[in-house]
Parts: structure tokens; sequence; C-alpha cells
């Protein structure tokens, strides 16, 4: 069973409440949407993720030029080797932005002493009232 967003963050919150013993718990929220957009090392990333799955698909499309007499059988393996090439750059780039906005996040959240950082876009707010807004100190530390 998957827990939406905000179930998530509101299980968060209150884990950082009992931890910190009921007293006054610091978030930091940031709006993920203009992180991905306004970032340069994350664009760059998902710039590079694209060239590399337009490439393979490339080679895919003239792998199947080249063969114009394969069989049913061997159009569905090169299709599924395709499926798995690409699934495999996908998954990869997605823990390499995965992995630069958290260690960001990890970084501000020392320097701010913050007890929890939840994304709170603008069109789907988690954060309502209070909280820090970190959305523009992580887009510059990922510039």
């Amino acid at each position: 069973m998957k827990l939406s967003k905000k179930i998530l963050a509101a299980l968060l919150i209150t884990a950082s409440l009992v931890i910190t013993g009921c007293g006054q718990v610091k978030l930091g929220y940031v709006d993920g949407k203009r992180v991905m957009t306004e970032s340069t090392q994350i664009k760059a990333v998902i710039e590079e993720g694209q060239k590399k799955v337009e490439e393979i698909e490339k080679e895919a499309q003239a792998e199947f030029e080249k063969n114009p007499n394969w069989t049913d059988e061997e159009k569905l393996k090169a299709q599924g080797d395709l499926q798995r090439k690409l699934m495999g750059i996908n998954q990869s780039y997605a823990t390499q932005l995965q992995h630069k906005i958290q260690e960001a996040m990890n970084d501000i959240a020392k320097k701010n002493d913050l007890d929890a950082i939840v994304d709170s876009s603008k069109e789907n707010p988690i954060v309502l009232k209070g909280g820090i807004d970190l959305t523009d100190e992580v887009i510059k530390k990922l510039q």
C-alpha cells in the first residue's frame, strides 16, 4: 500500500514531534517542482539522461532497420532488451537526481538546524502555515 505525500509528510512531522519530546519542531519545505526546473545541476542530469535515451533509441531503430526479416520472436526479444536498457538508464539517472537533491537538503537542514524537510509545491501544499521555505536555498546549492 502506497502512502500519499501528504500522509507521509504528516507522519514525518508527527514522528519528529515524538522524537523531540513534543517540543517545537523546526520544519523546512521545498517546492520540488521548482528545484527540478530551476537547478542547473538537476537540469544537466535530466538532459544527459534524455540524450542517453535518445542514443539508445536510435541504436535500436538502426538495429530494426538492419534486420527487416526478423521473426516476431526476434522482434519481441529486441523490444524487451530495449525496454530493459531504457528502464536501467531511467533508474540510474533517477538515483543520481535523488542523491544530489538529498545531499543538498541534508546540508541545508544541518545548517538551519531543521528537524524535517518536506516537499510542498504551491499547487499541492503540505505546509499550510509556518515552516521555512528552503526552495531558493536548495536551487542555489544545486547551481
